[in-house]
């Protein structure tokens, strides 16, 4: 009995540590972006979008049967103000016309292409240029999976740095430019990463973002929380202490030349972006290659992607992450408390390990051993509904940080009525969303032991947002 109690304590200690965590990196990102908007000036940015120097971009964005959003995807990319850019479609085996509908809108008419094949890919069966658009190319293959596709696109790009995107996404107009400035400051930038949100409550027009809104259900609203929590704030925060394992593949501006070293992502990766982020850390973070280089995290550049807002599509999305997570921790096991990889061997993999990878698993136990304790006598009813009220409380307060930081941010709320639904949501979210988000990890868990490796569900795309009549 003394062992049980002794092990919900240990358990206690472990969420008290990982909330303190994430508490510190939140203040860090806090920090961070402070800083980072007082260094910053307009004059820069114009001068970075008009100047003949700045180093051109090829964006690759990969799709699957993309054909309801791909135009707009498109038409917001044509939108960015960037003084050299190009865009490269990846149809990775599509079957619902997403290259009919391209060629559509944007006159499309093949041509020869041959491109130089750095990295390994699926058949390439056509490329296709826009007659309407002089920096549009639409690329048809195979199916290899999203990573397959990215490497395919990548031996057509033009351009030293590379910018990947996920078919859904939407980019603010200005975003290249804030993705591209840590590279005209300081040569030693490896890649950069952007702010990741959800784009269920936006509304388009000609795919231009016009006005901006919450998600209409309470799991889209979660997710919105839970992006600025742990995508935008504490994203800072493991920027700055070199541990930003995790990239998002919706958005990324990388080297051309450190991407084709590195191999692209694996293509048989469950989630290729968490994998490729801690491969290109371990390259980069390496001591024997002393490359001295660094990941940037752009807390302005912004890209909104759609969210799962139904129970079955969002478990089977939190399925995947969590088996991703497993494989990629594993794949790349060598760097956990290695020194030679500095910080991110020391601190971040660990972290990345303890508390992503097995949290789903302690939570479990933690209910396990409630319950357990309650049937031997060894704690009262009173004592386990306290323990269970202070992770609510930690759970709450976190959330309400990364929500009132945020109102300081661009990303800040529309109106006082998205604000307050966000605050409503933030307190229900402990009520069973977080539980059933539990269940979906631990279910992940046990399958990636038994050797599952599929990508689960697909999205299904809806029209993109127009505006109403």
């Amino acid at each position: 009995m003394n062992t049980i109690r002794i092990l919900i304590w240990l358990i206690l200690a472990y969420y008290l540590l990982l909330h303190l965590i994430y508490l510190v990196l939140l203040m860090i990102g806090s920090l961070q972006a402070r800083r980072y908007r007082k260094g910053i000036s307009f004059t820069e940015f114009r001068r970075i979008g008009e100047s003949r120097l700045t180093m051109p971009v090829s964006l690759i964005v990969p799709c699957f049967n993309e054909a309801p959003v791909i135009c707009s995807t498109v038409r917001n990319l044509l939108r960015l103000r960037y003084p050299q850019y190009e865009i490269i479609v990846v149809s990775d085996g599509s079957t619902d016309g997403t290259v009919g509908v391209l060629r559509e809108s944007f006159g499309l008419r093949r041509i020869e292409r041959p491109g130089r094949r750095t990295i390994p890919s699926a058949e390439i069966l056509a490329v296709h240029e826009s007659e309407k658009v002089p920096n549009l190319v639409v690329v048809e293959k195979t199916n290899g999976r999203r990573a397959d596709a990215i490497n395919a696109g990548v031996a057509l790009a033009r351009y030293p740095l590379l910018c990947v995107i996920d078919a859904d996404c939407l980019l603010e107009p200005d975003a290249l430019i804030r993705l591209a400035r840590p590279f005209l400051r300081d040569t030693r930038t490896a890649a950069v990463a952007g702010v990741v949100r959800p784009s269920n409550g936006l509304l388009l027009e000609n795919g231009e973002i016009a006005e901006r809104h919450l998600p209409r259900t309470i799991l889209g609203i979660n997710q919105e929380i839970e992006y600025a929590r742990s995508f935008q704030w504490a994203r800072i925060g493991l920027s700055r202490l070199r541990s930003m394992l995790c990239i998002s593949g919706a958005l990324i501006l990388i080297r051309k030349s450190l991407f084709v070293e590195l191999g692209g992502p694996w293509p048989d990766a469950v989630t290729d972006d968490i994998e490729f982020t801690m491969r290109l850390n371990r390259k980069i973070h390496d001591r024997r290659d002393r490359r001295n280089e660094r990941l940037v995290f752009a807390p302005d550049a912004v890209c909104y992607t759609e969210v799962p807002e139904t129970a079955r599509l969002y478990a089977s999305q939190r399925n995947r992450w969590q088996r991703g997570t497993l494989q990629a921790l594993w794949r790349n096991r060598a760097m956990i408390l290695n020194p030679r990889y500095g910080i991110t061997g020391l601190f971040g993999m660990p972290f990345f390990l303890v508390f992503e990878g097995v949290a789903a698993i302690v939570e479990l136990s933690a209910w396990i051993l409630m319950v357990v304790a309650l049937i031997l006598g060894i704690a009262t009813g009173a004592e386990i509904l306290w323990m269970i009220f202070l992770a609510y409380i930690l759970g709450v307060f976190l959330s309400l940080c990364a929500v009132l930081m945020t109102e300081t941010s661009i990303l800040r709320s529309s109106g006082w009525g998205d604000f307050w639904r966000m605050i409503a949501a933030l307190l229900i979210d402990n009520l069973g969303i977080h539980q059933f988000h539990l269940l979906c990890r631990i279910v992940g868990t046990v399958e990636y032991l038994f050797g599952r490796r599929d990508l689960g569900l697909s999205m299904r795309r809806k029209e993109s947002h127009p505006l109403p009549a």
